[in-house]
C-alpha cells in the first residue's frame, strides 16, 4: 500500500516547509546538496504526489453538484447556490494550489537529469509520473477556469506578474502530448513496495477521460478499449472502499494515506453524531432518488414496484453501500451493530436534531473507516481512477458514436449492474436507442461514482445540464413540515446562470497584481 512512499512524502513536506534548518531552499535549482541520489529524486517525486488532490477537494467538490449539500463550508455552499465571485476562497485556493503544484513539477523536470546516481530506466519512469501529475493539474485548471496561464519552467516573481492567459486548446494539446509520452514511459506495474505509483494504465485512463470530456469520442473509446480485460471489477462494491481492499485490481490510482504518518479527516464530515461525526457533507434526496429498484427501473416508472412508504427496500444495493438512511444498520467502532435513526427530531442523529446532525436526513457510508484513529482520522486511500470509470467512459463514448451494441452492454453496464446485485430486466440489453442509452449511462456514472473525486460536478458541466439540475430547491427526506415539496423537506435554494457559471472566475487577487489577466465572461 505504498507505505514507504507515504513516509517519504511526510519527510519531503517537512524538509520543504522547515524554517529551522539553515539550508538553501530544498526545491531550488541552485541546491548543491540535493538532486544527487536516487533517494533525493524519490523524495521530491513523492512530495509532488501529495499535490494530486487533497481530501477536502476530493469530497467537497461533490457538494457543488446535485448530489450533496454542505452546511459548514460556506464558500463551497456559496458556489453551489450561485452566490459567489472572484474573491471566493475555494476559487482562489484551487487556482493557487494547482499553480504551486505545477511549479514543483517544473522544478522536478529542471533537476531530474542532474541526478547521476539513478538508472536511466528509473529516470524515464520518474519523468512519466511527473508528466502525468502536471498534466492532471492543467486538466483541472482548464476545466474550472478555461484559458489559464501556461508555464512549463521555473519563473521569477517578476515574470509571474506579467503572465497572460493561454487559450485552452493550446494547453489541451500539451496535456495530450505529455500523457501520450507518459504512456510510453510508465511501467504497467511496480514491485509491491512501490505499489500505488502512477502506471501506464492510469495514464491511458486519464487520457481517455479527457478526450471524453472534450467530445472526442473515438479517441476516448479507443484508449478505454486498451484497458478492457487488463483490470477487473472487485466483486463487492461496498467493500471496495475499505482499507483491506486498497490493492484491488479495480483500483488504478488512489490518493495514498496511511494511519498516523499521513491521514485525512473527511470522515468527521460524513458520519452520524452518535459515531462522533458532524454532518458537514450530506447526501441530497435528488441523489437518493436516482438509484433504481433492483430490476433497474427508475423509481417513477410503474414497472419499478417502488414503495414510497418503504423507500430503501428493493433498491439498487449501491444505495446502501453509499448512503446512511433512517433505520440503517451498520458496524460501530466497537465492532457492534448499531442502528442509525435519521427521522426528524430523533436524538442524536435525526434530521436537524442539533447543529451536528444531518440537514437532509442522510449521512455517508461509502468511505466509512471503522479503524480510523479517534474515529475521524483515517488512513483510508481515496480512489482517483478505477476500472469502473474506464468501463463507463468506454460505454459513453460508444453511445455518442452510435456504435454501442449488446456486447458493449455486457462488457460495461451489465457488468457493473451484476457486480452491484441488480437483477432481471436491469441486466437486459435495452436496444440501440441513443437517447435511452445516454440516460442509462449518465445515471450509472452518477450512482457508481457517487462522491468520488468530483465526478458528478464535472459531468453535469460537460453535459451542459447544470442549469437544469442546479436550479431551484434541493431536498431532503420526506417529512410533515409545511416548507416541504410533496412532503420532501427543502434544504437549499440554488441558481445556476449558464452565461457565466460554467467557468469559475479568475481570482481577483491574481488580477490585482497582474493586469494582463483577463476575466471570464460576465464576471
Amino acid at each position: 500500500m505504498m507505505k514507504r512512499i507515504i513516509i517519504l512524502i511526510a519527510i519531503a513536506m517537512q524538509v520543504s516547509c522547515s524554517s529551522d534548518l539553515d539550508l538553501t531552499p530544498y526545491d531550488s535549482q541552485s541546491e548543491l546538496t540535493f538532486w544527487q541520489t536516487e533517494e533525493d529524486a524519490k523524495v521530491y517525486l513523492n512530495a509532488i504526489y501529495a499535490d494530486l488532490m487533497n481530501a477536502d477537494q476530493y469530497l467537497f467538490l461533490n457538494s457543488l453538484s446535485d448530489d450533496a449539500y454542505t452546511k459548514g463550508r460556506e464558500e463551497y455552499r456559496n458556489i453551489a447556490s450561485g452566490s459567489y465571485g472572484p474573491t471566493n476562497g475555494v476559487v482562489t485556493g484551487v487556482w493557487s494550489g494547482r499553480y504551486e503544484a505545477i511549479r514543483r513539477t517544473n522544478i522536478f523536470f529542471n533537476n531530474i537529469d542532474n541526478v547521476s546516481e539513478i538508472t536511466e530506466e528509473q529516470r524515464v519512469s520518474f519523468k512519466g509520473q511527473a508528466r502525468f501529475i502536471r498534466a492532471l493539474h492543467y486538466f483541472y485548471l482548464t476545466e474550472l477556469y478555461g484559458d489559464v496561464p501556461f508555464i512549463t519552467d521555473e519563473i521569477s516573481i517578476e515574470e509571474s506578474l506579467n503572465l497572460e492567459r493561454t487559450d485552452e486548446a493550446t494547453i489541451l494539446s500539451f496535456i495530450y502530448s505529455e500523457l501520450n509520452q507518459a504512456i510510453e514511459e510508465l511501467p504497467r506495474t511496480y514491485s509491491n513496495e512501490e505499489n500505488g505509483r502512477i502506471t501506464r494504465g492510469a495514464a491511458i485512463a486519464l487520457t481517455s477521460r479527457i478526450h471524453l470530456y472534450h467530445e472526442e469520442y473515438q479517441e476516448a473509446a479507443s484508449l478505454a478499449q486498451e484497458l478492457l480485460g487488463e483490470y477487473t471489477l472487485f466483486p463487492d462494491y461496498g467493500a471496495l472502499f475499505k482499507t483491506e481492499n486498497e490493492t484491488a485490481n479495480e483500483i488504478i490510482l488512489s490518493l495514498q494515506y496511511v494511519p498516523v504518518d499521513r491521514e485525512h479527516n473527511i470522515q468527521y464530515s460524513l458520519i452520524p453524531p452518535s459515531l462522533g461525526g458532524y454532518a458537514n457533507f450530506s447526501p441530497l434526496q435528488e441523489l437518493v432518488d436516482s438509484y433504481p429498484t433492483l430490476n433497474g427501473y427508475a423509481i417513477d416508472d410503474p414497472m419499478a414496484n417502488y414503495d414510497e412508504d418503504a423507500p430503501y427496500q428493493n433498491r439498487d444495493p449501491r444505495l446502501k453501500a453509499t448512503i446512511i438512511y433512517d433505520g440503517y444498520q451498520m458496524t460501530g467502532f466497537d465492532g457492534n451493530q448499531v442502528t442509525i435513526n435519521t427521522a426528524p427530531g430523533v436524538a442524536p442523529d435525526g434530521l436537524n436534531y442539533s447543529s451536528n446532525s444531518t440537514p437532509t436526513g442522510y449521512y455517508v457510508h461509502k468511505f466509512y473507516d471503522p479503524m480510523a484513529r479517534n474515529q475521524t482520522n483515517s488512513g483510508l486511500n481515496l480512489i482517483l481512477i478505477r476500472y469502473a470509470e474506464v468501463l463507463l467512459n468506454y460505454a459513453e463514448a460508444k453511445i455518442e458514436l452510435g456504435e454501442f451494441n449488446e456486447q458493449d452492454w455486457n462488457t460495461t453496464i451489465r457488468a457493473l449492474r451484476e457486480r452491484a446485485g441488480l437483477q432481471g430486466a436491469a441486466l437486459e440489453f435495452p436496444g440501440t436507442n441513443q437517447d435511452v442509452l445516454r440516460e442509462i449511462v449518465r445515471n450509472e456514472r452518477r450512482i457508481e461514482l457517487a462522491f468520488e473525486a468530483g465526478h458528478r460536478f464535472f459531468d453535469i458541466r460537460r453535459w451542459k445540464i447544470a442549469e437544469d439540475v442546479l436550479e431551484g430547491w434541493t431536498h431532503g427526506i420526506k417529512t410533515d413540515e409545511s416548507t416541504a415539496d410533496d412532503g420532501y423537506i427543502r434544504v437549499s435554494l440554488r441558481t445556476f446562470d449558464p452565461s457565466r457559471h460554467y467557468l469559475w472566475p479568475i481570482p481577483q487577487s491574481e488580477r490585482d497584481i497582474n493586469n494582463n489577466l483577463t476575466q471570464n465572461p460576465n464576471w
